[in-house]
């Protein structure tokens, strides 16, 4: 009788068992979004940003981010006129901050960016095109879907160190990222 009311016990205390969800090793993410094209004087429009990402754990919670984006623009009314894109490849850390299914994140690293486009200055079009490296920041929260789908809002800021004052020099973004965790 002991032995039944003590497996009856246990049984009763017993508390449902969860899987813990394993992190993952890596990501590989696409992203849509709007930015802001701004040359060294002011806005070249404002675009579309679409892009690609992978990325993979290093040591802890910090990753290593190899990322392809471009970000569109189009100003097109006004004395002075822009459209074109720019092409974006970029090495970054990404540092997750917790294990949870919330992880806000930072991100910092280098940037490489070619821009090809048309300004219209006084009815001229004038084609534009050059190629400048900087660096890049940024942050967001990876919230996890389920075991393998993570969706991550974030903000990134890319810097260029241009040396045509027409180049666009800064590139801030906000997007939405869909992962599929490795």
């Amino acid at each position: 009788m002991r032995a039944i009311l003590f497996a009856f016990v246990f049984i009763a205390m017993a508390g449902a068992a969860h899987a813990q969800v394993p992190e993952s090793r890596g990501t590989i993410s696409a992203i849509g979004g709007f930015g802001k094209t701004l040359d060294d004087e002011g806005s070249l429009g404002r675009g579309w940003l679409w892009g690609v990402a992978v990325d993979r754990t290093i040591f802890g919670t910090t990753r290593a981010e190899l990322s392809f984006e471009a970000l569109s623009h189009d100003r097109n009314s006004g004395f002075f006129q822009s459209n074109g894109t720019t092409w974006i490849g970029a090495l970054s850390l990404v540092h997750r901050f917790g294990t949870g299914q919330a992880q806000p994140y930072l991100l910092g690293g280098i940037t490489v960016g070619h821009h090809s486009g048309t300004n219209v200055f006084n009815g001229s079009p004038v084609p534009l095109a050059g190629t400048d490296a900087g660096l890049r920041f940024g942050g967001g929260v990876a919230i996890r879907v389920n075991r393998r789908v993570e969706i991550s809002p974030e903000v990134r800021f890319n810097g260029f160190f241009i040396d045509n004052d027409s180049d666009p020099a800064t590139l801030p973004s906000f997007g939405i990222r869909l992962g599929w965790r490795m």
